[in-house]
């Protein structure tokens, strides 16, 4: 950030007619307040979305098939396969994606032009927000970022391009208890406080207190330390993992009783419609009117969104407490996860893996699934959401490897290390006496409420 002066003059430079009214001090203290905030533009440098956190109805899903894709990743073939292999019938089933359509594959345009045609509904990737930051670049005059691997991009139709840059964060549908999102929410955290960097580009989380350490444990492991030799923190993850799944059950319950969560799960209900929905127009006011955070975990237990995994993190989705079910894309290195209350869809489909799509049954007035209607073929894989609903993974082989990132020495073997460092990180903190008491205590208070007498309520649930 520069001087006072210097700001000054360079808004003079641009028109200077903003200065009227003003003193220089004030356009500074405005410039360095609007640099503060972390949801200001995109991660990219974008505009934000219309709808940064977007809902479909129980209404605009009821008796809808729902067909989840992974990253697609600008692969036309892959994608047109999967549909013909789940049948998608458009109007009739609702196509809906956890962002990164372009990018790496061999014809993005041709995605983006399928996706307008059948109505797909994305959340935005880290890849379609650097799209647009590229075609911006480009209708500008200016140098595009990274010009190989945006080649597509000068002379795209601006309707494409506005699709990607309407991309919401995430996309709510209430009557699944299912949220989208491309790469991530940090757990404990209420959904109007998540960085949007986080939700584009985030694979770990790790203790907020040791972000010091971590990057300390990272750097020693990049330049080759020993894994034995990093240091592993003190942070005690069995201690956070109870609170989150207080804070979930919470959550859960007040979602029940039909009113907002009263603490930070990452499942607050902010934010409003797909753009162009009649739900999208009071969606800045229902954020505005969400601008108080929520309590969340305590500070000694808070964690923090990291893009690259560090030695003192874990898998965010190995984490997350529900009671909301995400789906998400971005770790293609993992490929298909499968966790409680949250599912990985990017099974590397550019790399020469597999697209994979996650086809939840449609419901009745009641909620009931109606799993007669699915169609599904014979290797469909059962799975089970948070909400119990039953959902379905299904995958279609890629035609060729587009990029052969994860086939390089390198990366294996780097890849293999932070594992490891992982793994010796877990042992040293199993072994810390705090936390092996703790495990214990948890184990027995489980082991109480499973032979606690019920309450007329619970038995009134049942």
């Amino acid at each position: 950030m520069g001087t006072p002066l210097q700001v000054g003059v360079g808004l003079i430079a641009a028109g200077g007619a903003v200065l009227i009214g003003q003193s220089l001090w004030e356009v500074w203290r405005a410039a360095q307040a609007r640099a503060r905030r972390p949801n200001s533009t995109t991660p990219h440098g974008n505009p934000p979305p219309k709808v940064a956190h977007a809902v479909l109805t129980p209404e605009e899903t009821q008796y809808k098939r729902i067909i989840i894709l992974g990253d697609i990743h600008g692969c036309p073939d892959e994608l047109q396969s999967l549909l013909d292999k789940v049948q998608y019938r458009q109007g009739v089933d609702l196509l809906l994606s956890v962002g990164d359509l372009v990018n790496k594959g061999p014809d993005s345009e041709k995605v983006l032009k399928m996706a307008k045609e059948l109505g797909m509904q994305a959340v935005r990737g880290n890849h379609d927000d650097a799209a647009v930051e590229a075609f911006r670049a480009w209708l500008s005059g200016r140098d595009m970022p990274k010009p190989a691997k945006h080649h597509w991009v000068p002379g795209l139709e601006e309707s494409l391009a506005a699709l990607l840059a309407d991309l919401p964060f995430t996309l709510q549908l209430p009557a699944y208890n299912v949220i989208l999102v491309h790469a991530g929410l940090v757990p404990g955290m209420p959904l109007e406080q998540q960085l949007w960097t986080d939700l584009e580009k985030m694979r770990d989380v790790m203790p907020a207190a040791e972000t010091g350490l971590a990057d300390e444990a990272a750097a020693a492991l990049k330049a080759g330390a020993p894994v034995d030799s990093l240091p592993t923190g003190d942070f005690d993850w069995g201690a956070a993992e109870a609170a989150l799944a207080e804070v979930a059950a919470a959550a859960a319950k007040d979602r029940a009783a039909g009113q907002r969560p009263a603490s930070g799960s990452g499942s607050s209900g902010g934010g409003g419609a797909p753009a162009g929905s009649p739900h999208a127009g009071s969606a800045g006011q229902a954020a505005a009117a969400q601008q108080e955070a929520e309590p969340g975990l305590p500070p000694q237990l808070q964690l923090r969104g990291r893009e690259q995994p560090s030695p003192l993190g874990r898998a965010w989705a190995s984490v997350w407490p529900g009671p909301l079910h995400v789906f998400f894309g971005h770790d293609a290195k993992r490929r298909l996860q499968r966790h409680p209350a949250a599912t990985g869809l990017d099974t590397g489909c550019v790399y020469g893996g597999q697209l994979t799509a996650a086809v939840l049954p449609p419901l009745d007035e009641q909620g009931r699934p109606l799993e007669q209607r699915l169609n599904l073929p014979p290797d469909a894989e059962a799975i089970t959401l948070a909400s119990s609903l039953p959902a379905y993974l299904v995958s279609v082989p890629s035609k060729e490897v587009h990029s052969d990132k994860f086939l390089k020495p390198e990366q294996q073997k780097r890849g293999q290390q932070q594992e490891l460092a992982k793994l010796h990180t877990r042992q040293a903190l199993a072994a810390h006496p705090h936390h092996a008491q703790h495990a214990q205590h948890a184990e027995q208070q489980s082991t109480a409420a499973a032979a606690a007498p019920k309450s007329a309520a619970d038995k009134k649930q049942e």
